[in-house]
């Protein structure tokens, strides 16, 4: 194969991964809590370097033929803080800071599985139990849902719940140590792994806030539009070599 088809190929591919991203992005820039993806890319022979020192990696293993190219090495989640919009209604708390809601789903039977989210929209099923847009009970400290009927309340900045002066339950929320450890589970939900380590919450509660997306459209545009021009680069150098191999075999060679 031609190095420069090869290398072509390559740039086409990372780019539709990274229109994929983009792409993922838009669609939820208005998602309350989501937090935008990021792709990483490297040549080859930069990724080549990497696994030369990879101490996991024994050093008589060989790695491959080298060729050109650029491959994705890394997609990322962003977890910068999005902006906060006011809603001024009792039902809505955005997290000010670094950390999650947790929240939990039970089965047929009988076991919780619990989820991580920044989506703070809130709503009250028919038992006056409170859970998330899509259904979920919204935990306590003590993994126990909050039951708040029909009257006020409020939330404090520490998660903690009243209703009149009684104390209802305080929030679960959770921060990790490393947050590149939680896998993405839906547009605003999070799953923990093996890796995931969790550390006590230093953020405060805004009751009657929601968190934005930190997803900024015009910067994704943007992105979009220099993506798709790459893309295009690439795949005008795979025509020119089509059309330089077309007149090789065809013309070269002819007996006039």
């Amino acid at each position: 194969m031609f190095r420069g088809l090869y290398t072509a190929y390559t740039g086409m591919t990372t780019q539709q991964s990274k229109m994929d991203a983009i792409s993922n992005n838009l669609a939820n820039a208005d998602t309350t809590g989501f937090k935008k993806d990021q792709m990483v890319q490297n040549s080859f022979k930069e990724l080549l370097t990497y696994k030369i020192h990879d101490p996991e990696l024994p050093q008589t293993e060989t790695i491959g033929q080298m060729s050109l190219g650029v491959k994705v090495s890394q997609v990322y989640t962003d977890f910068s803080q999005g902006s906060m919009k006011q809603t001024d209604s009792q039902l809505d708390a955005a997290i000010q800071g670094t950390g999650f809601f947790k929240v939990g789903i039970v089965d047929e039977e009988g076991n919780m599985t619990t989820s991580y989210t920044r989506d703070g929209s809130f709503n009250l099923n028919q038992d006056g139990t409170l859970v998330t847009n899509d259904g979920l009970f919204v935990l306590t400290e003590a993994n126990s849902t909050i039951n708040l009927g029909s009257g006020d309340f409020r939330i404090n900045s520490d998660g903690s719940i009243y209703q009149s002066e009684t104390l209802l339950g305080k929030l679960q929320i959770v921060d990790f140590e490393d947050l590149t450890t939680l896998r993405k589970q839906g547009s605003n939900l999070f799953q923990t792994t093996e890796d995931s380590v969790e550390k006590a919450f230093e953020g405060t509660i805004e009751q009657g806030f929601l968190e934005s997306s930190n997803t900024n459209s015009i910067t994704e545009m943007i992105d979009m539009i220099s993506t798709s021009r790459t893309y295009e680069a690439n795949q005008k150098i795979i025509q020119t070599y089509d059309a330089t191999m077309d007149k090789v075999v065809n013309n070269v060679g002819t007996v006039r």
